[in-house]
């Protein structure tokens, strides 16, 4: 199903490749690693020496129509800033649509970003043990992608993000794990089930991204989480079917079971890094908003 999303993106690649300042192109996304789908779009991205101008990415773009003699439609030429650093936070973005207009059409999503950022991102992790999202996500990404130019380059790359400090794991889970902690059962007694599956939501998200610190793996999207949850050696059973069914159970249950989870993960932490004290983590976990149905003090 997915071999002509790799054709096509293979037949793209020398439009950037043929840029002198292009070090690098590579496929990113579902469809490198293998799980792409019906609804999978391209995700190319180029890696220069330089900051690109907006001319050279709209003059690459405009060869697709010629190149798979169709229709183009284009839309974007954005620059964005993912973190903040006005060198090396910055990259740029542009789809074109085929077969349709951006609504209708297969869309390529092509970004790019200078090589000078992307060694200061590997460094600012696996160094600085930054452990900004945007960050952890692109040497996830990197070590996952399908190479389209630059080689080498991208090879040095996948090594540097080979790389997975203990210190940084450590410092990841005594940021997720007390965040797992949420007053479920007051907006449950409410009922607010859409702030209670909100704050499930948002729980679940640090009590994942706590068992990817804990198996030294850089946090991506968190996308298919079936296949992520392959990935960890290191995990409760039935991970991926478990949090499925936090958001199909009845509500009571599914507090019960996240908490059940919750618990287990904590266990697993306490078992594999015995020397991370998680007093605090586990007090601020076991926080909860105190009822009262009676007056406090007898005075009142």
């Amino acid at each position: 199903m997915h071999n002509w999303r790799i054709a096509l993106a293979q037949k793209i690649a020398p439009i950037y490749a043929s840029i002198p300042d292009v070090a690098a192109v590579a496929l990113l996304g579902g469809v490198a690693r293998g799980l792409g789908d019906k609804y999978s779009d391209l995700d190319i991205a180029c890696f220069w020496n330089r900051t690109p101008t907006e001319d050279e990415r709209r003059v690459a773009m405009q060869q697709f129509e010629p190149l798979l003699k169709t229709p183009v439609f284009i839309r974007g030429f954005e620059t964005h800033m993912a973190f903040p650093d006005p060198e090396h936070g910055l990259f740029w973005e542009e789809a074109a649509y085929i077969g349709g207009d951006n609504t209708t059409g297969f869309k390529i999503d092509v970004n790019h970003r200078t090589v000078a950022a992307m060694q200061r991102i590997l460094e600012d992790v696996t160094v600085g043990l930054d452990t900004d999202g945007h960050k952890l996500e692109t040497l996830y990404s990197i070590r996952r992608v399908m190479v389209l130019h630059g080689a080498p380059l991208i090879e040095q790359w996948q090594t540097q993000a080979a790389i997975y400090p203990d210190a940084l794991a450590e410092k990841l889970l005594l940021m997720h794990l007390p965040a797992m902690g949420t007053n479920l059962d007051m907006h449950l007694f409410r009922g607010e089930l859409l702030e209670f599956y909100r704050m499930l939501t948002e729980a679940t998200f640090h009590l994942v991204a706590a068992l990817l610190a804990l198996n030294h793996i850089y946090r991506p999207d968190l996308k298919r989480l079936a296949s992520l949850a392959n990935e960890m050696a290191i995990k409760p059973p039935n991970l991926a079917p478990r949090i499925y069914a936090l958001m199909r159970d009845d509500p009571t249950q599914a507090m019960q079971d996240f908490y059940q989870l919750a618990d287990e993960v904590f266990t697993l932490v306490e078992q594999h890094l015995p020397h991370l004290d998680l007093t605090a983590a586990h007090a601020k976990f076991s926080s909860r908003r105190q009822p009262f149905d009676e007056p406090p003090i007898k005075t009142i």
